[in-house]
């Protein structure tokens, strides 16, 4: 019987009736264990065991930052240890734009399709070397997007903050505010396929399209093509932000002297300028200078787009 792990972020609010729905779709075909995290960065422990204990797939139930975490928790074990490893995905979260781009359900029952039709697909991992806030050097994997800049900021201010009003909603305000207040960042991008200098708002390193709860940054970013789509603002004010914002999440282009778009395969970034946050998915990683190399196909997801059926499951 194939084994089956549930990471669930225990901040969820419907946490009960979550793991209920579960094991009523789960429990009668597979092996499965649900380990629910206590605490922030818990995930990644509890994918990390999830592995070591044998299951053929582990489930992130949460949102991208959960996610984020399971995946940080699966890049810790040797990748010949996890070959035959299918990462999933149960959107719950208040941010939920990884699940966008993959076109995931939050319903158990079409995952559970996926896994009994063995519907995957590989996608890309970024691997991110830079400095902790404290200074100590650390490295951070990301499936969705990584930023430098203002997100961080916008992190920090979601991070307290009680989403009251809805996660679209609380991201928006805390974008204006944080806008405000925000004091551009000079940095050095370099990478062989191009290279830029000046001060940023945000830039952006995306796997995926979207963020900020709906925000498709990055129409160009493509999940499996061994590259990160680059999206480099400047010069760009409030008013060119609120303007944009309803082409932004309809996942347009910009056309705008101040915004910049490329993709890379690999790329550094200086920081000319002091304490430079960087967040992925949802997560403050550190700050600069950092370092990006793109693991092409790195890890297997279930997904109904572009799948692998190979329609071959069979019970263990």
């Amino acid at each position: 019987m194939k084994k089956i792990t549930f990471v669930i972020n225990g901040t969820l609010r419907n946490i009960s009736s979550i793991k209920k729905r579960i094991v009523e779709n789960f429990e009668r075909d597979f092996e499965i264990s649900l380990k629910v995290s206590s605490y922030r960065t818990d995930s990644m422990n509890l994918a990390e065991n999830g592995i070591k204990e044998g299951s053929d797939y582990i489930i992130s139930v949460g949102g991208d930052g959960t996610m984020n975490e399971v995946v940080n928790g699966v890049m810790r074990i040797p990748k010949y240890q996890r070959e035959k490893l299918i990462v999933g995905l149960l959107p719950t979260g208040s941010g939920n734009d990884f699940a966008r781009t993959m076109k995931l359900s939050s319903h158990a029952v079409k995952l559970k399709n996926y896994i009994l039709n063995n519907l995957f697909t590989h996608i890309d991992i970024g691997k991110i070397e830079c400095r902790k806030i404290n200074g100590e050097p650390t490295t951070r994997y990301f499936n969705n997007i990584a930023d430098a800049g203002l997100g961080g900021e916008v992190t920090n201010k979601l991070s307290n903050s009680k989403k009251l009003l809805g996660p679209t909603f609380t991201y928006f305000k805390s974008s204006v505010t944080s806008f405000i207040t925000y004091k551009k960042k000079r940095i050095r991008f370099s990478s062989p396929q191009f290279s830029w200098e000046g001060a940023i708002l945000i830039l952006c390193l995306a796997n995926a399209n979207y963020f900020g709860s709906g925000l498709g940054i990055a129409p160009h970013a493509k999940y499996d093509d061994g590259k990160m789509a680059v999206v480099i603002a400047g010069e760009v004010s409030l008013f060119d932000y609120l303007k944009n914002v309803p082409k932004i999440r309809r996942t347009q282009f910009l056309d705008h002297p101040g915004i910049i778009y490329n993709e890379v395969e690999s790329c550094e970034i200086e920081p000319l300028d002091d304490n430079c946050l960087i967040e992925t998915d949802g997560e403050v990683a550190g700050k600069l200078p950092l370092k990006l190399s793109v693991l092409n196909k790195e890890l297997k997801l279930l997904s109904p787009i572009n799948a692998c059926n190979k329609n071959n499951f069979q019970s263990r």
